[in-house]
Formats: structure tokens, sequence, C-alpha cells
């Protein structure tokens, strides 16, 4: 982005000499002459001076991605630049090939764009002459006029009130001249709204949060709804978690970003660890669910060591995610749809523990399930059932295991497992339409990657994040006395960065669902394992037309 911004402004102010001929021309810095970005630079008559930001692709096609349009004039040597209600006066040098120009004087306004160029020669930044703009085709236009510093305000929808926490504590706070129009809406009904706005394109915000389980339903409209945040990402991307971007991304532009990771992790019983297996040291009982081969056959090993008291998990459908996580291809590709080997071997493994009761029979989220956190889960007959371990991302840990199972304070561990895995999460985008595309991206980079703002809100909320830098500045000031003093927070930093975000696909809701249900018909002898994907398959195609 900074690349891009340093040549907008050479395009801007190169060529202003040729104003009173009303042309159009491709300017390029001259150390930058071969450079796929560019800004092409149209001045009028009327002294107003249209800016677009554009590259070049493969094809050799110049595609316009942003406009920007600035009032000028110029007085003898002094260039008048008009930003807003502010005018700024910039010193130019002519010269046969170059102009010069004031990089301090052109500073003053630029630094209250987010924009700053550095001299090449002394303190003057060199430019060449225009020349003759190649054809183009115009691919994304925003006519922006760049706020005076007093109008700057943001519509902001969410359905979370962790966005208005942060806009509240720390974004207010940091940008004072800014101001949100904050709106809250229930989750279950925040899709539709954000729907039928869309449809009439009246009404529609700036800004947006989009949660985990439909983010990719909007991404993957992105270009027809959300603005393109490829470039400012690209500017960042090499401090930044990789798989918030990849899920936020579809045919290579991306539209969403995320301040937050929610990897998964193994959660463990370290009573039950050291009473069965011998050891609850973490490095020791990874080694123990390295694999699915090895989660199995640990599984059999507490049920025999136990006489059958001890389960690995209460319910087959903790282990969902983490297979999930284990794939190498999503479920459509090339329009197709694909059963991926681990899902088939997630039907199977549901099978065998169901089979060898080597799971609790408790569904997820049921009163069962709960009760297996703090030992109270109980079989058919009332005799008590040990679990060993429950999956979950950072959220599970502080706002499920925690508060429903004090009495286990301590007697936990965590480890990797299986496979990394994500769960959950909540993604930022802009709308397409905004007519403050520059400043809705301000606010997105500064909430999804911002080093002081996400350090501030990692130590202040404990919540996973998204920038590396941050993570790995941070990591080692942690200790959860709930997991007998693990550092949760590093180890979670470490999975987040081997989370596959490519798996993630808008039809991923739908088709779960339905491949749940299958499983557990397989599962519960209700089918075979070959009617049980015909009949999968057969949905999939009734439903979504795969």
């Amino acid at each position: 982005m900074m690349k891009k911004m340093f040549v907008l402004i050479a395009m801007l102010f190169t060529g202003f000499v040729f104003a009173q001929n009303s042309l159009t021309g491709l300017c390029e810095l001259e150390e930058n002459k071969n450079s796929d970005q560019q800004m092409f630079v149209e001045f009028k008559n009327s002294g107003k001076m249209d800016v677009w930001v554009a590259v070049k692709t493969k094809s050799g096609v110049w595609e316009y991605e942003d406009k920007f349009t600035f009032g000028y004039s110029f007085d003898d040597s002094i260039l008048k630049v008009n930003v807003g209600k502010k005018t700024y006066s910039v010193e130019v040098l002519f010269s046969t090939k170059r102009w010069l120009f004031n990089s301090d004087d052109m500073n003053k306004f630029l630094i209250p764009l987010n924009l700053e160029v550095y001299p090449s020669m002394g303190e003057y930044t060199a430019f060449i002459s225009v020349k003759k703009a190649p054809q183009f085709k115009l691919v994304d236009h925003f006519s922006v006029e760049p706020d005076s510093g007093k109008n700057k305000e943001l519509v902001v929808w969410s359905f979370t009130d962790e966005l208005q926490a942060m806009i509240d504590n720390y974004y207010k706070k940091d940008h004072p001249e800014v101001k949100i129009d904050y709106s809250l809406t229930p989750f279950d009904e925040f899709s539709q709204k954000l729907d039928s706005t869309f449809a009439s394109g009246k009404g529609v915000p700036d800004v947006m949060a989009l949660e985990g389980a439909v983010v990719r339903k909007y991404v993957e409209q992105g270009e027809k709804y959300l603005l393109d945040l490829t470039d400012m990402y690209n500017e960042l991307k090499f401090k930044m978690v990789q798989y918030p971007a990849e899920v936020g991304s579809y045919n290579g532009k991306v539209y969403a970003l995320s301040w937050q990771t929610a990897p998964g992790a193994m959660f463990y019983r370290r009573s039950l660890a050291k009473k069965y297996l011998g050891t609850d040291d973490p490095d020791e009982v990874q080694k123990y669910f390295s694999d699915w081969n090895k989660f199995l056959s640990t599984a059999r090993r507490l049920n025999n060591n136990s006489n059958g008291k001890c389960v690995v998990v209460s319910s087959t459908a903790d282990i969902y995610k983490p297979f999930l996580g284990s794939r190498k291809d999503p479920w459509v590709v090339n329009g197709k749809l694909v059963i991926d080997p681990a899902m088939e071997e997630y039907m199977e493994m549901c099978k065998t523990l169901r089979d060898e009761r080597l799971e609790g029979f408790a569904g997820q989220w049921a009163e069962s399930w709960f009760a297996g956190m703090k030992g109270e889960l109980r079989d058919d007959y009332g005799y008590r059932t040990e679990v060993f371990s429950y999956f979950f991302p950072g959220w599970g840990l502080h706002y499920v295991l925690k508060p429903n199972a004090p009495e286990t304070y301590g007697d936990w561990g965590m480890i990797q497992g299986p496979s990394p895995y994500y769960w959950g999460g909540t993604w930022i985008a802009a709308s397409k339409g905004t007519k403050k595309a520059r400043l809705a991206k301000e606010f997105i980079k500064y909430i999804c990657t911002d080093d002081s703002f996400q350090e501030r809100w990692a130590k202040d909320t404990g919540d996973g994040i998204s920038n590396n830098n941050v993570i790995n500045k941070i990591k080692d000031i942690y200790s959860e006395p709930y997991i007998h003093g693990q550092n949760h927070y590093e180890m979670f930093g470490k999975i987040a960065n081997e989370v596959n975000g490519n798996l993630a696909q808008g039809t991923d809701q739908v088709i779960e669902e339905l491949w749940g249900n299958a499983v557990a018909e397989y599962m519960n002898g209700v089918k075979s394992k070959k009617q049980a994907i015909a009949d999968f398959r057969s949905q999939v195609k009734s439903t979504l037309g795969l």
C-alpha cells in the first residue's frame, strides 16, 4: 500500500504544467519506471484533477482500482492544492526533463490523508515528464473527496458488542476526529438485514462485521458488494497470521480481514492422564494424540486402563472441527462436490468410538455434555463416566470450560492434538459502494493490523489476535492457572499459523450439516456407509446443485 501511495503522489504532482491542455497522462517515478502500479492523472481547465490508482494485469491491460479528486491551481512557481476546505502551497522547481517538489510542503497536506513522501534529492522529490496513457479498463471506481478532518464519519454495523468496545475504548481515543455511527443487530437478524440492504442498494453501511459462519457467503460475492482490501493487506501481510486473510479472500482478492484468530486445541484432564497414561506432561500427552491413528489407540488404552470408565470425548461431534481442519481439499473443487478422505476417516472414527463405547454418548451443547466437564456424566446404568478431553478454541477455554467447571480448576492441560483447526471468529469488511473508501480501509487497518491497538486489546481481553509481531512480543507473559499454569497464548499463536484458511467456502454450513447427519445415521446403524454417502450426495445436489 505504501508503495502504491508513494506512486500515487508521484503521479498526482507530475504534469501539473500541462493543466491548461486538459490531458490524461501516465506518470512514472524516475526510479520506478517499470512498476506495475501507476497513477493516471487528468487535469481539467476547471481546476479539478482526477487521479486513478491503476495496476497492470498479466495481459498488459491497465485496470483502474480507485479514484480521487483534488482541486489545484498554479501561482508562478507555487502549486496550490485544495484538500477539503484547506489550501496547501507547494514550492515547485522546473527544468527541461523533471520537476522538483518540496517534500516538506507536500507532507503538510499528505500526512492528514495518511500519506507521506520521502525526498529523493535533498529536500525535494523528483518526477519525470508525463507520457501518453495506454488503453485501460475501469474495474472499480470511488469518487472520494478527502476529509478535511472535521467531516470524518463512518457507519458501522455489527452483530457483536466486541467491535463496539474496540471503537469506544480504543479507536475513538486514537482517532478523535472520526465519528462512528454504530448499529448493533442480533446475530440471528443481522444477515437478513445486510442481505436486504445490499439488494436495495440503500442505506448500506460503510463497514460491517461478519461472523465466521457466514463470512464466506459475502466474500464470495465480494466483487459485487465488498471493497477490495488486497492492496492494504499486501502492505501488511508480512506480519499477519495467514488464515484469516485466506478465509476473507476470493479469486485472488482480499475482501475481509479479522483482528482475531480462533485456533483450536485439545484440553485434557491432567488427573486422568496421570492415572491412565502415566503422565500429565503436555509434551508427553501430545505424543499419544499426534495423529488420528494414535488418537484411536489412546482412546482404547484409556478405556482398557479404566475398565471402561474413561472415554476420550463426551461426544463424537467434538472431533468434527479438528477433522475438518485435517482435510487437503475443501468440499467443492471446480464446481463439484468432493469428499476428502479425512471426512470418510471421521465417519469411521465416529462409528468406532460409538461401537466400542469410547465416547460419552452426549450431544454437543447438551446438559450431559457440560456435565462431563466437571466429572458428572453418567452412563445408561447411572455409573459415572470420566471424560478425558474436549476440543475448543480460546473462547471455549474462557467462556465454556472455566465457567461451567470451576471445580476442576488447575486439573486441565492443553495440547494441539491430531490436527490444527479453527472454530469461529469475526471478520470486518467494507461496502464496495462506500463514499468513504479511504477512511473505511484505515478503520479496518487499525482494528485488524495495528500493532499498538492489537497489543492493548490482547493484554486487556486475552483475545487471540492476528498480528504475529504482537503475538511474538507478548506470548511469553501468559500463564493460565486453570490449565495448571500453561502458556495457552503461545500455543494458540503457534497453532494459528498452521491453520489452512483456504478450506473455507460459502457452502460449508449447508454441506457440513448434511454430512453430520449422514455420519450420525451411519454411526447409529440407521444406514450403511455406502447408503449414507449416496444420500448425502443426493441431498447436496438437490440443495446446492452440486
